[in-house]
C-alpha cells in the first residue's frame, strides 16, 4: 500500500516539476509517448499522472501485490524516485544560476 501511496505521491511531484520545468524553459520532456500527450494538452498529462497510480491502488485493494508483480512495483519506484533525483538536480542548478 505504501508503495502504492509513494507512485501517486511522486507521479505528481514529478508532473509539478515537469510542467514548471517545460514552461520554464529549463527543460525538454524525455518520454516520446508523454511528450505527445503534453502537446495535446496539460490536463492529459495530469490526468495521467495522477489515473496510473490511483488504478494501482484500486488494484491493491481488490487484491494485494505480491510475487513479480510486488517486484514490478518496486523497481517502478525506484525508477521515480531516480527521476524525482534528476528533477531536483536541475532545480538546485536552476535556482543556483538565477541567484
Amino acid at each position: 500500500m505504501r508503495l502504492c501511496l509513494f507512485l501517486l505521491f511522486a507521479g505528481l511531484l514529478d508532473a509539478v516539476l515537469t510542467h514548471f520545468g517545460i514552461v520554464s524553459g529549463i527543460i525538454e520532456e524525455g518520454n516520446p509517448m508523454m511528450k505527445l500527450v503534453i502537446e495535446k494538452s496539460w490536463s492529459y498529462f495530469y490526468i495521467i499522472k495522477i489515473f496510473l497510480p490511483l488504478l494501482l491502488l484500486g488494484l491493491f485493494y481488490l487484491r494485494p501485490l505480491k510475487g513479480w508483480i510486488r517486484t514490478l512495483l518496486v523497481s517502478t519506484c525506484v525508477l521515480y524516485l531516480s527521476v524525482l533525483v534528476y528533477h531536483m538536480v536541475w532545480v538546485a542548478l536552476y535556482f543556483n544560476s538565477t541567484s
